[in-house]
């Protein structure tokens, strides 16, 4: 510990701010729910209490719904200002985190961004479309990214709006629909394997739990949207995880009963809760245009799948030498 704590006081004071991104970031994964509530609650005991209660009352009667619908006002919730804090590039450049782009895109186009795989935090959705540090707006000029994740964050007081301001929404059908059916531009970015793929996640892993996520393609040709094969070289390599066959099957049970579950994980520095200073590539393929049916059939959502999938390992096969694998490295689904 002592160690530890010298090593941090040597560091340049970049480093610092470098290493307290990462740290917000991190813990606002545990403490999403948990602190802003204690907040609020110690506020009740001060003049602010009356403030807290409007909070309230205007959260669960008018906006509770501004997260996955056209909802009164949800699209003055989106800050261009909040996605290009500073705090952000220190949160890049800790790692760092890239995002390249293979071809360019039609602003006019809607666009399913999907991106593979989800690691153990999501590291690279978040920097490359939830904030503008990875520059999406320059590389994608008219395009309107929002970046779509669970639920379950958007019951949480205080911290749904920070992640509203960021651009955030709920990843349910209604969400995605309702973003995509915007208007032009307006493009959504997710993971298909979810929570799930976090199981996979460790250093040399290429899984992704893909195999049975049929959804999106299905909101794809309801909406008329393009699917885009997005993969992040390096999100696996920031985290151990422990191989106790107790803990996974704890993992893969919380996975299906919740639909989430907390990581276990080790990595380098401060408790061993930040990661690897691994940099990441997030490559971005070319669009799959889909046809617009507004009923697609099962059989027709599945003939999809399976040329995204290809699409998918087409992009990996393109690039995984480049960014770290062994050339006889294959992408498995599961």
């Amino acid at each position: 510990m002592i160690a530890t704590v010298k090593h941090l006081l040597s560091l340049a004071p970049f480093e610092h701010y470098k290493r307290f991104a990462v740290t917000i970031f991190i813990l606002s994964f545990f403490c999403a729910h948990i602190v802003p509530s204690i907040l609020l609650m110690l506020l009740l005991l001060t003049p602010l209490a009356p403030v807290v209660v409007l909070y309230m009352a205007w959260l669960l009667v008018f906006d509770w719904k501004s997260s996955y619908a056209q909802w009164f006002w949800p699209s003055a919730r989106r800050s261009q200002y909040c996605r290009n804090a500073r705090l952000w590039n220190y949160f890049r450049d800790f790692f760092p985190v890239r995002l390249i782009k293979t071809v360019d895109l039609d602003p006019a186009g809607n666009y399913i961004f999907c991106y593979h795989p989800h690691g153990v935090f999501a590291v690279g959705v978040f920097a490359n479309f939830a904030t503008e540090a990875t520059g999406f707006s320059e590389l994608f000029p008219g395009l309107t990214i929002w970046c779509m994740t669970m639920p379950l964050v958007f019951a949480a007081p205080l911290m749904r709006e920070w992640l509203m301001l960021l651009g955030a929404r709920s990843v349910t059908t209604a969400g995605c629909r309702t973003m995509l059916n915007r208007g032009a531009g307006h493009s959504i970015a997710l993971v298909p394997g979810g929570t799930r793929d976090m199981l996979f996640a460790g250093p040399g892993e290429a899984k992704t739990a893909i195999r049975e996520r049929k959804g999106f393609v299905r909101v794809a040709l309801e909406t008329g949207s393009s699917i885009i094969p997005v993969y992040g070289f390096g999100e696996n390599e920031l985290y151990d995880q422990p191989k106790s066959s107790f803990l996974r099957r704890f993992q893969t049970y919380c996975t299906h009963k919740f639909g989430f579950s907390y990581p276990f994980f080790q990595g380098d520095e401060l408790a061993r809760m930040l990661p690897r200073r691994q940099a990441l590539h997030t490559v971005v393929g070319a669009p799959l245009d889909l046809p617009h049916i507004e009923q697609p059939t099962q059989d027709v959502v599945d003939h999809w799948h399976e040329v995204y999938l290809r699409k998918l390992t087409q992009l990996f096969d393109e690039h995984k030498v480049e960014y770290g694998y062994a050339e006889d490295k294959k992408l498995e689904f599961v």
